[in-house]
């Protein structure tokens, strides 16, 4: 019986490193990069949410929890394919759908269903872990 290193050096025998071409991209299905590679611009070019919810600025929910929650006012919505939300004052919250651009000064975003929403307002309570807040910063 072979160890595991002499099987190892069998098989490693029939193996070797293989050359590389240029392919159109068209043409490249099934193939593998053979270095990296980076997009020329970002795209989409903003900051967009991943899930329906309420972008906010996460200091304004410092110390919420179920007993003393936060209550933020909605101030505007941001919605796929739509323009450009304005900046989100402090205390505030957006309305905001998955793709939607993130308003200039929020940095999180709390998903739908940890929200109580009471016409204008939203109130928000989480548990000491902070679950159902998505980080947006990069």
């Amino acid at each position: 019986m072979k160890s595991i290193g002499e099987a190892l050096a069998t098989v490693m025998e029939s193996f070797a490193p293989v050359g590389t071409e240029r392919r159109a991209l068209l043409e490249a299905h099934g193939l593998f990069l053979a270095e990296s590679t980076s997009a020329r611009w970002d795209l989409p070019p903003f900051d967009n949410s991943t899930m329906d919810g309420y972008a906010v600025r996460a200091a304004d929910l410092a110390g919420a929890s179920e007993s003393s929650p936060r209550v933020l006012v909605v101030a505007r919505k941001s919605r796929a394919g739509g323009p450009l939300p304005g900046p989100l004052a402090k205390g505030s919250a957006c309305r905001i759908f998955t793709g939607a651009p993130m308003p200039e000064g929020a940095d999180a975003v709390v998903i739908q269903e940890r929200i109580e929403r009471e016409s204008e307002q939203v109130r928000i309570a989480f548990e000491p872990e902070g679950r159902g807040l998505e980080d947006t910063r990069s």
